[in-house]
């Protein structure tokens, strides 16, 4: 059997990438070991799904004085001053001393992470070639494992991407280093979403068409929706990071206008904005009843979702990949409404929710709201039973990981 080496920033020892969990669920099993090897973290308080077979490799990212002098080298190299040239052309970028500083500090990172990944194949006393290694995204560790296979052709690289680190207009200046050869160099690159192959291929070119392909994410879930409503208010849940990119002041923006009787809103995640956030409800919402949870294990979110009747679930951000949190809401049966931004139109549709352009008005998307909520129960059960459906044929994590874990066993042949 073969080893598989995951790198991560959290999982498994903190909050953060919980849709991880899930796909060690389903293809951890398949491998005589899993090293995962994740960035070290001030605190470890989060219960995360660890199997048997794993171990947890915590290295440290901070980038020392010797880290960078070493990677001195590399600024010399055709490796770099293609990509300099790369980006000026492709991204439509001016030479700048921040555009070298960006590539130049990936490289530094991703030469750390080359070592860290040696020392441990020393210390498990694992051959290259009977590894699988993944990069669960596509940044400088992906460019580590580019590196490391640039030297090294029979071994198998891949890595996943997902939102940021796809779509480079969300960064400033907008770009995203290596991206030319990291794709070019690992045996797959794994979109999570068909928005951000095509993008991939906008920036690379068709001749990249068969180094990028979709593997979509996916959640488990057994239990089986709510059918019949047990409250009588309305209840809308929304799951993010409080960051600015999730926009979630827009919810309680949208909330503060709808005028309904008996609405709740609760919110899982948590982040920086999040006082600020309760201090906007707090101001805006003096007739809606409102509760943000912090960050809770997913299993507690389902959980919340099997027992409590959620009428809608929203997501307002400015840009995504394609958000776990839809899936989780669809599992559970719940209709979404959501921005139609990077791949979200791949998980909402006009039958299990409602698509709102990502410059919408209020106004405009409170009436939707509002209709929706009017609707015969057999109209909104009508939704609830698509969203479960659109889960279970698209989104089911046990099919998702299991074709990956295949399609990546194929590339070991």
């Amino acid at each position: 059997m073969k080893t598989l080496i995951l790198l991560t920033d959290n999982y498994p020892i903190t909050h953060g990438e919980f849709f991880i969990d899930d796909e060690m669920r389903v293809i951890a099993d398949r491998f005589e070991k899993v090293i995962v090897v994740v960035k070290s973290q001030q605190s470890v308080n989060f219960n995360r799904y660890v199997p048997k077979n794993m171990i947890v490799y915590p290295v440290s990212d901070f980038v020392s004085f010797f880290d960078k002098v070493k990677a001195l080298p590399k600024i010399l190299s055709s490796f770099f001053m293609e990509e300099w040239r790369f980006a000026i052309k492709n991204y439509k970028l001016k030479p700048s001393v921040i555009l070298f500083k960006l590539m130049y500090m990936d490289v530094v990172r991703a030469l750390k992470v080359k070592k860290q990944l040696l020392d441990v194949l020393f210390k498990e006393a694992i051959s290259q070639n009977k590894t699988i290694y993944y990069s669960y995204w596509n940044d400088y560790k992906a460019l580590a494992l580019s590196l490391m296979k640039a030297k090294n052709n029979s071994m198998v690289c891949v890595s996943r991407a997902h939102g940021w680190d796809v779509f480079f207009e969300r960064h400033q200046p907008p770009y995203l280093p290596f991206k030319k050869f990291i794709v070019s160099n690992l045996d797959v690159t794994y979109s999570i979403s068909e928005a951000g192959r095509k993008a991939f291929i906008s920036l690379l070119g068709n001749e990249y068409n068969n180094k990028i392909a979709v593997s979509r994410l996916g959640k488990i879930n057994h239990r089986l929706p709510i059918e019949n409503k047990n409250h009588d208010g309305i209840l809308i849940c929304s799951c993010s990071h409080i960051i600015p990119l999730k926009r979630i002041h827009l919810i309680v923006e949208l909330l503060a206008i709808l005028n309904i009787k008996n609405l709740k809103w609760v919110h899982f995640g948590d982040g920086p904005l999040r006082n600020r956030l309760e201090e906007l409800a707090q101001e805006k919402l003096q007739y809606v009843k409102y509760e943000f949870k912090g960050n809770v294990p997913n299993e507690e979110i389902l959980d919340f979702y099997h027992k409590n009747y959620v009428d809608l679930f929203i997501n307002l951000s400015e840009s995504e990949g394609v958000p776990v949190s839809i899936m989780e809401a669809l599992s559970a049966g719940i209709p979404v409404l959501a921005t139609n931004v990077g791949g979200v139109c791949e998980v909402v549709n006009q039958k299990v929710g409602f698509l709102v352009p990502k410059g919408f008005k209020v106004d405009d998307v409170a009436k939707i709201i509002k209709n929706y909520l009017n609707l015969p129960d057999i109209e909104k059960q009508q939704y609830r039973e698509n969203a479960y459906q659109f889960w279970k044929e698209n989104f089911e994590a046990e099919k998702n990981y299991g074709e990956f874990v295949k399609k990546i066993f194929e590339l070991c042949v």
